[in-house]
């Protein structure tokens, strides 16, 4: 007996669950993507709407940085396509890197070393420095001094009696200066001025004036003639501020010229009563002599005046200038020009009464005392 075939439906498996469940799933899958999508465009809304409009410098500059962009794109594409470098320039380039190194090495190096000296520096400005205070000090201590000696008078005396002290040579390339001591007044003579400007103005005239060569073994001798010296030096300055006379002399039969000096003994130099201040002339120039390298003073006293000169060597002994006296009757200081030799247009005079008889005392050298 043959069987019943079953239905198709009840021997296979059902797909309907199956696509209700998928059709569910791509429906719930729909609405998240409407949802996001919604959720997305809402978001890009809101940032735009909260973004803030660009300024002008703004786009300007992000103009400019796309330009610069595109510069170095263009830049880098020109490297990339350029032929790579050749050996030998490579090697060239590795040298100089080579000798750049090195020459930054020795940059440090003289770095290192200028920094030494920059310390050296101002150690030494530091040193420096505390000697100039030291000096100011110093100084400011000599001022208060100079201004208690101002301060102190000199008390003048008159002794009846002139002591002569122990007396030493005058040392060797010692600037003698001169004070004229007379008629109750002490001047100071200066030599080395007058003598200065002297050569210098000669140097500069010689050229002009008549000169005589005479030749001798080991260097010739010139001889000036004195008449266009004399009228040259007619009205010259000769840099004197005590008011006195300074001039140059000749004689006919002389062989050489001489400045001569010559006080105003009315009212030049000094007076004794003066000598007690400490700021009359005399103080101020010993004060200054002082200061000469070498400088010496020598007083030449007249016999009528030995009271002016006790009062005028004390201010000498308290500088410390190195000083001396010799009797003296002479009002006038003279001196030959060194170095200088005129041509004599008369023979010498003969001298009165002969040579002198019998033996003569030897001459004597100013000394300091």
């Amino acid at each position: 007996m043959a069987r019943r075939r079953r239905n198709g439906s009840e021997g296979g498996v059902s797909l309907d669950s199956l696509m209700d469940a998928m059709t569910n799933v791509v429906a719930v899958l729909i609405l998240v993507l409407v949802l996001v999508q919604a959720d997305v465009s809402q978001t890009v809304q809101r940032f735009i709407d909260d973004l803030k409009p660009a300024t002008p410098e703004e786009v300007e500059q992000a103009r400019q940085r796309v330009v610069s962009l595109k510069d170095k794109r263009q830049n880098r594409l020109e490297i990339l396509e350029a032929a790579a470098p050749d050996p030998r320039a490579i090697e060239q380039e590795k040298r100089e890197l080579a000798l750049l190194e090195k020459e930054v090495g020795d940059n440090r190096k003289l770095l290192a070393d200028r920094q030494q000296v920059v310390k050296l520096e101002q150690k030494l400005r530091q040193d420096r420095n505390a000697e100039k205070q030291k000096t100011d000090k110093l100084q400011e201590q000599i001022a208060k001094l100079e201004a208690m000696l101002d301060a102190t008078p000199v008390k003048v005396s008159k002794p009846d009696v002139v002591t002569i002290p122990a007396s030493r040579p005058i040392p060797e390339g010692a600037k003698i200066y001169y004070a004229y001591v007379f008629d109750g007044r002490v001047h100071l003579i200066d030599p080395f001025t007058p003598l200065d400007l002297f050569e210098r103005e000669f140097r500069m005239e010689k050229n002009d004036w008549e000169v005589q060569r005479i030749k001798r073994p080991g260097a010739d001798v010139y001889r000036y003639s004195a008449g266009r010296i004399m009228n040259h030096f007619k009205g010259f300055d000769w840099g004197n501020r005590r008011g006195q006379k300074v001039e140059l002399v000749s004689q006919p039969h002389w062989g050489h010229l001489r400045i001569r000096i010559t006080p105003n003994a009315s009212s030049g130099g000094t007076t004794t009563e003066e000598l007690a201040d400490r700021n009359s002339p005399f103080h101020q120039a010993v004060k200054s002599l002082a200061r000469v390298r070498n400088a010496v003073l020598m007083f030449r006293v007249h016999p009528n005046s030995f009271d002016t000169y006790l009062a005028a060597r004390p201010l000498a002994d308290i500088v410390n200038l190195p000083a001396g006296w010799e009797a003296w009757w002479g009002k006038t200081y003279e001196f030959v020009i060194p170095d200088l030799s005129i041509k004599p247009t008369a023979k010498p005079p003969e001298p009165a009464g002969g040579p002198p008889k019998g033996p003569q005392p030897p001459k004597l050298d100013p000394t300091l005392d």
